[in-house]
């Protein structure tokens, strides 16, 4: 048994990993948010008609459909503040739902099932905030508040994993029960073994011969198995619920007591494993019943509506077991539970409601499965016959296996798009399993909206080929045909219109229901102000819905208050429209027809046969949830010219048009005998004859309407669709396709029949990819959906059609050429999706190298802009790909697109060639542009301009940036209409702060203006400024990454030309847009620059840096002091604030072009000390930073008192070792030499040295330390020079020098060694000969060495420069002498071609600094104490007294800042040293101390 630690992390991972899954997967989502909607739709239509829905109830429901909406967006947005607000503003509307009283109803629909949903998605939101405690908490609290729907509708997979296995006992104690009853049915039962034939017991054909009173108990045995699971459902999550809040909050641990799943009696076996998991779920409700089964149960019989519930859980069960083995679906597919079967049912209620069902009869005496049911059914109606037909066979077949075929049945089923509809009759479509040797596939039965009723069959002989055709097809079925094939017989709802010939439906069965004389529409559903019903109602922020149109012209008055409350309103953009209200009205108007027409505002005719077809909603809808995708701001348009592309002029009644009556009666006397044949023969060969005779013929009548209409019927579409799939005949195919191709051109209807059969579809696309090429021009007639298209991965078959060219058909022309067809299908493929699809489906068109053949169909006017389309999405997804297109592609079919087009087409063409031109070649570029500006007729650069004037912001920002690309391709005039307007839409679209969308967007389109662009298409301006600014790291790895260097045949004036096209663009490209309106681009991005949205600041400081960059190198214009004054503080603030290195780089480099501005010394002033600290720690970064540092330090208007400030961070006690010596800083490590001969490594890279090693090889004290490049030199007393190897964990000696002479000072490199010794002068030794002596009489104290020149501090207070080349000295410099006292140069330091020397002070001056090329003093250092050593840094020297003083001066001002006092009195200081970057200051005494100062 699991303890609670065990129960905890099970829960966590479980319910974590379910909803992980359930935000990957957006398309299931979708699927459930419409299976829920459809559930709520159905009972919509079941519930009371009368009862008025209250307002308060609309508002519930909206909130939840805001609430999941909002959830939606903010789940796909980007944006970290949009995702955030979207996910506070969905958890405040969708608590609502959640706190509603579970007992009570909302709209007729139970609030335990919308509190459950409002949980689940609550458990969303919690998830994407990671909090993981509140998302279980949710999670378990739908089961708690409606543990059914919550395990058969909104989670069954994460209810079989948390709960199924403690249901064992529950449901082995169903099993048995069942097998009792069962047992009562099976007339031979006392061979029957429980065990061995389990599935039995659930066998659907034993229902259809159960006795009413058994079909009773059954349904009682149902009802009370799903009630235990319910029970225990909510009682083990009140039990994990409590685990959680145990484990979380109680202090003493109080462990919860595990509950027990007690059946209603102790089963004999437990046999969860052995039973199906359709059968553990319990009852399965499906969605067109509502809520009937939770609300309605029932003691009292089995009524009409529960045997209903009933059989349909019976029928269903063999296919329940994809809820659980298939319950993550991908690409929108939904499981297929409710398949063919539920279509029977369905069919079987429908006719319950209808007239000529007699409702008198007692239900309890008519045995609804009994075959014998004929009653009240007319002979025309034929599918009572066909049921009973096709359930005899079924009884005899119960063993059934699936085969495989081009059109095989998916696993799955697509929803119905038109949730509100009223249940209309069916028609039959008939699919003959006829051809021996083929392979039949499966057909689920479903609906399809919108069907001519042409389709009906009428005639004797029509009548009787159907009739013949279903008993041929039920006598000939065996046991190799599928189980979910059964009825081969899709029911499809026919139209209510009257078809072309003449015939009319009479097989539709409306519900019954008067009105009320005086009755009038819901008050909710009219709007105050028009006293119409909402035809497209809103809810404002007062609480009142209008009619949009209605309160639009009362706001375009003027009026700013809400017409019933006036209340002002603060948006002035209305809300969304409320669809929870209009769907409402929607079921209600169907109810009232009558009522509906004398209060609608609308006149036109409902249920039109003219209107868009589900396929085209479908498809609308699925191109409208796309977004961010090149091809989202022309969706509208796309929709409009997809159906109206390639539509040819319907036949008209002309004499040159029309065959004769006479004509007409003689071809379809001529097709009638190979209609029959086709419709009816066995044999697949007669078949296909009568394929090639048929289209003969139907060319030759030149597609009159009345043949036309022949061949649209239902048998002959069908028989076609079966040649599809039977047939291998490739003339046969291709003459099937051209004939559906035809039929579908001339009336819509014939598509829409194709498209009530999902593997129609599937047949298609696997006779195209089987290299049929004619198949994709009927697919594009059918006008799929996106996930039909995406699932069968047709993107290398379009591919193959677009590279091949098609031929006609022997003579028979297609009315749209498959390339042009592909072409359309590709654009909906790539405009489908989410990003990431579209992505990947671009990268495929990519790898299958359509490319090439995609770009040669710009030459044809029709289809452009869907090229246009698809070769943008391909640039957007692969960047790449632009210089392939680029080289291939001829821009003038585009321009001339755009001139001929309208804004919507232009609007994609702009965006193209502003894609197009973004190449990592300026002068690849400039070419592009220049074709652009030159060809063509009409002057581009015009066009575009009035383009510009009144296109929409978002194609305005891409129509300003090709505008001043073609202006600045020769030199700025002061004056272009062009390039004014064009700057100044950038700048205006800078300051929308309201529309962060489009500031994004112009700060793009400047950034790629400058025209650093990687090969891969990104902007690299920001890695280029850091290079600028001495930081090399991130331009170096692009640079690697992106391989932007040249190839290595590429010619250096081919380099040269490239370098200096880009020096040119980008002067020009910043003297256009600092000089615009006297600089008022920079008080722009001083606004963007206080954005909340890190990255459009970050955008917005790479632009300014680069502007305020260039600035500087172009004349001033008097703008310098616009940026300055605009920009000055906010990079000081971005300095200050930043915590990205990157950021205060750029930042830094921006100021560097304020520092030589004197009326910028002031704010530099206010805020040197801050950013002094700054400034300093990124010296080791960044040159520009040690520049700025250097001349805020020289300011006179900086008091540099006021910034030093330095801490004693640790004194190290060393000694034992006697005096510190010698110090040297190297690679980060501290050496220190002591009196006693030990060399000490510290680890200096922290501010407490460390110690890493410590040697002894010296025998007395170590005088001196250097090094060069990798080699440490060592002198001592014990008059030898050592010579070491310097490595991260320590140093090693290489070499011993017996110089035979203590060694007092030591400067060394590789060639030479400089050292001192007692007697007088320097020796000079090569390392390999006889060290020689320099001899200049005087007592040398210190060394430095520059190049070839030594120099030597002496006594006398003079320095010696002594040439190495020639080994000769002259004298650098002489002091005064003085009668008292001994004058000396302790130190000699060489730093930036300055030599500092320190020593006795004489004068009061004990420094002076010498430049090195003139021999002349610089400055001095006046001081009344001697120095005895000094370091020197970038900026300070630290001078170190015999007192134990440390005076520190500025070093390019020679003024002193500060002193530190040693600890320890009068100590005196023996070595000084500084790190590189000046940071720390590290200090040896004559008390074998080292002190260690941190210089802030």
């Amino acid at each position: 048994m699991m303890d609670q630690k065990d129960i905890v992390r099970f829960l966590t991972t479980t319910i974590d990993s379910f909803i992980q899954d359930r935000l990957i997967n957006k398309e299931q989502r979708t699927q459930h948010k419409d299976q829920c909607a459809e559930r709520l739709a159905a009972e919509d239509e079941n519930g009371d008609k009368e009862t008025e829905v209250e307002y308060s109830d609309q508002a519930v429901l909206a909130n939840l459909d805001w609430g999941i909406e909002a959830l939606e967006e903010a789940i796909n947005t980007y944006n970290m503040e949009t995702k955030l607000a979207r996910l506070d503003y969905a958890e405040k509307m969708l608590q609502v739902c959640a706190m509603l009283n579970p007992k009570q109803k909302t709209a007729g629909v139970p609030n335990s099932y919308l509190s459950a949903w409002a949980h689940l998605n609550l458990s969303y939101l919690w998830k994407l905030r990671n909090n993981i405690q509140s998302c279980i908490f949710h999670a378990l609290e739908m089961f708690i508040v409606d543990p059914f729907f919550a395990r058969i509708d909104f989670a069954p997979e994460l209810w079989k994993n948390l709960f199924l296995p403690h249901m064992s006992s529950i449901v082995g104690w169903y099993s048995e029960e069942r097998h009792k009853l069962m047992m009562e049915v099976i007339p031979e039962s006392s061979d029957f073994s429980y065990t061995a034939d389990f599935d039995k017991v659930f066998n659907e054909s034993l229902v259809f011969s159960m006795r009413p009173n058994q079909l009773d108990k059954l349904q009682k045995l149902e009802q009370l198995y799903g009630e235990s699971l319910d029970e225990n459902t909510k009682l083990y999550a009140k039990y994990y619920n409590d685990c959680m809040n145990s484990d979380s909050t109680s202090s003493k641990k109080v462990i919860p007591m595990l509950p027990i799943a007690e059946p209603p009696m102790t089963p004999l076996h437990e046999l969860s494993r052995s039973v199906p998991d359709f059968v553990k779920f319990g009852p399965i409700l499906p969605k067109s019943s509502g809520f009937s089964m939770a609300t309605r149960r029932s003691n009292d019989g089995l009524n009409e509506t529960n045997r209903l519930e009933l059989c349909t859980r019976v029928l269903n069960s063999s296919n329940l077991e994809n809820l659980t083995s298939n319950s993550n679906h991908s690409k929108g597919e939904k499981s297929s539970m409710w398949g063919a079967k539920e279509s029977i049912i369905e069919e079987i209620e429908d006719d319950s409601d209808s007239e000529h069902y007699d409702a008198s009869v007692d239900s309890d005496k008519i045995n609804i499965f009994s075959p014998d049911l004929k009653t009240n059914i007319k002979d025309e109606d034929v599918e009572p016959k066909v049921y009973r037909s096709n359930q005899k066979d079924q009884m005899q077949s119960p063993n059934i296996s699936p085969m495989e075929s081009p059109r095989a049945a998916r696993k799955h089923s697509s929803p119905n798009p038109r949730i509100h509809r009223k249940k209309e009759s069916k028609f039959l479509r008939l699919l003959s399993n006829r051809f021996k040797g083929s392979t039949i596939s499966d057909h689920s039965l479903s609906s399809s909206p919108d069907t001519s009723s042409d389709h009906i069959f009428n005639g004797d002989e029509e009548e009787a080929m159907v009739l013949n055709n279903i008993k041929r097809k039920n006598d000939s079925q065996t046991a190799s045909v599928n189980q979910d094939n059964e009825n081969s017989l899709g029911l499809n709802d026919s139209s209510h219109c009257e078809s072309e010939d003449g015939y009319q439906s009479s097989t539709s069965f409306p519900k019954l229901g008067k009105l009320t004389i005086g009755s009038k529409p819901p008050k909710d559903f009219v709007c105050p102000i028009t006293g119409q019903i909402f035809s497209d109602p809103v809810t404002l922020e007062t609480g009142q819905t209008y009619e949009r149109k209605a309160i639009q012209e009362w706001l375009g008055t003027g009026n700013t208050t809400c017409p019933i409350t006036r209340q002002p309103l603060s948006a002035n953009i209305l809300p969304k429209t409320n669809y929870v209200l209009k769907r409402l009205i929607v079921s209600w108007k169907e109810q009232h027809p009558e009522l509906a027409q004398e209060f609608s505002n609308s006149n036109t005719p409902r249920g039109s046969s003219c209107s868009p077809s589900a396929k085209d909603i479908a498809m609308i809808s699925t191109v409208q949830r796309t977004t961010d995708s090149p091809s989202q701001k022309f969706k509208d348009d796309y929709i409009r010219q997809r159906n109206n592309r390639f539509t040819r002029v319907a036949v008209g009644a002309s004499p040159t048009s029309v065959l004769s009556q006479a004509a007409v009666e003689t071809i379809i006397n001529s097709l009638t005998p190979y209609i029959t044949s086709l419709c009816t023969s066995e044999n697949l060969q007669d078949c296909e004859e009568a394929v090639l005779e048929i289209a003969r013929l139907w060319k030759d009548s030149k597609t009159d309407p009345h043949i036309q209409s022949y061949l649209s019927k239902p048998t002959v579409i069908s028989g076609l669709v079966e040649i599809l799939s039977a047939s291998l005949n490739r003339e046969v195919l291709r003459r099937s396709i051209y004939i559906l191709s035809e039929l579908i051109l001339a009336d819509e209807r014939v598509g829409e029949t194709l498209n009530s059969v999902d593997s129609d579809f599937d047949c298609l696309a696997t006779l195209l990819k089987n290299g049929l090429f004619e198949a994709a021009l009927l697919i594009y007639q059918l006008r799929p959906v996106f996930a039909q298209l995406s699932e069968h991965e047709l993107i290398p078959s379009l591919i193959q059609v677009i590279q091949n060219k098609n031929e006609d058909i022997d003579g028979f022309q297609l009315s749209i050429d498959p390339g042009d067809a592909s072409i359309a299908i590709l654009e909906q493929i790539l405009m489908g999706g989410d990003e990431y699809n579209r992505s990947v489906n671009a990268s495929s068109v990519i790898s299958a190298n359509g490319i090439p053949a995609i770009v040669k169909y710009l030459d044809r006017m029709e289809g452009r802009r869907s090229v246009i389309s698809i070769l943008l999405c391909c640039m957007q997804a692969e960047k790449s790909c632009k210089i392939s297109i680029a080289n291939r592609i001829e821009l003038s079919p585009i321009l001339e697109l755009f001139h001929a087009g309208n804004d919507s087409v232009r609007g994609i063409c702009v965006e193209f060639l502003s894609e197009l031109v973004r190449l990592n070649r300026r002068t690849f570029s400039n070419q592009i542009l220049q074709i652009i500006k030159d060809e063509g007729a009409f002057s581009t650069m015009h066009t575009f301009l009035v383009y510009l004037q009144m296109a929409p912001m978002e194609h305005q920002i891409a129509v300003s940036s090709l505008l001043i690309q073609l202006d600045l391709l020769v030199e700025p005039r002061k004056m272009s209409i062009y390039r004014e307007e064009a700057v100044e839409t950038l700048i205006e679209a800078l300051w929308q702060k309201d529309f962060s969308n489009n500031q994004m967007k112009a700060l793009d389109a400047l950034l790629f203006l400058i025209g650093h662009v990687t090969s891969s298409g990104k902007s690299y301006t920001e890695a280029w400024l850091l290079k600028v600014a001495g930081f090399d790291q991130p331009y170096n790895v692009l640079m690697k990454a992106e391989q932007l260097g040249y190839h290595d045949n590429d010619l250096m004036e081919t380099m040269e030309d490239e370098k200096n096209a880009m020096k040119s663009w980008q002067k020009r490209v910043a003297s256009v847009l600092c000089n615009h309106e006297n600089g008022s681009i920079f008080q722009a991005l001083e606004e963007c620059l206080k954005s909340n949205s890190l990255k459009m600041a970050k955008s917005c400081l790479v632009l300014a840096t680069w502007l305020t960059h260039m600035l500087f190198t172009l004349p001033d214009t008097g703008v310098r002091d616009i940026a300055q004054k605009s920009l000055l503080e906010a990079l000081i603030n971005v300095l200050q604030s930043s915590k990205n290195l990157e950021e205060k780089i750029l930042a830094t480099l921006a100021l560097k072009s304020f520092i030589s501005d004197p009326t910028a010394h002031e704010a530099l002033r206010v805020y040197a000390k801050s950013i002094y600290r700054i400034l300093r720690k990124l010296k080791k970064y960044s040159t520009v930073a040690a520049d700025i540092l250097k001349a805020l330090l020289n300011l006179n208007s900086v008091d540099v008192t006021e910034l030093w400030s330095c801490k004693e961070v640790v004194e190290l006690d060393l000694s034992s070792n006697g005096e510190v010596l010698s110090l040297l800083y190297l690679n980060g490590q501290v050496l220190s030499g002591h009196a006693d001969g030990t060399i000490k490594v510290w680890d200096a890279r922290k501010r407490i040295p460390r110690v890493i090693q410590e040697t002894r090889e010296h025998k007395k004290a170590v005088t001196s330390l250097c090094s060069s490049v990798d080699k440490l030199y060592s002198s001592s007393l014990d008059k030898t020079i050592r010579v070491w190897t310097i490595k991260p964990e320590g140093i090693k000696c290489i070499d011993v020098y017996d110089v035979k002479e203590a060694v007092y000072e030591l400067a060394a490199n590789a060639e030479l060694a400089c050292y001192v010794t007692q007697g007088t002068g320097v020796k000079v030794f090569n390392w390999l000969d006889t060290p020689k002596l320099i001899n200049f009489n005087k007592y040398v104290k210190c060394l430095a060495v520059a190049g070839d020149k030594l120099y030597c501090g002496c006594s006398g207070y003079s320095i010696q420069e002594v040439d190495l080349s020639k080994y000769t000295s002259t004298s650098f410099f002489t002091g005064t002498r003085k009668l008292l006292g001994k004058q000396t140069i302790h130190s000699i330091q060489i730093h930036d071609d300055f030599l500092f020397a320190c020593g006795s002070s004489v004068d009061a001056t004990a420094g002076k600094i010498f430049s090195l090329s003139t021999k002349m003093v610089v400055g001095s250092l006046s001081t009344g104490l001697d120095i005895h050593r000094a370091a020197i840094t970038s900026d300070f020297i630290f001078a170190g007294t015999k007192f134990g003083t440390i005076e520190v001066w500025l070093k390019d001002k020679f003024t002193r800042v500060a002193s530190i006092k040693m600890a320890g009195g009068q100590t005196k200081i023996t070595s000084l040293v500084s790190d590189v970057d000046g940071m720390m200051l590290f200090v040896g005494s004559s008390d074998g101390k080292i002190q260690v100062w941190a210089l802030d």
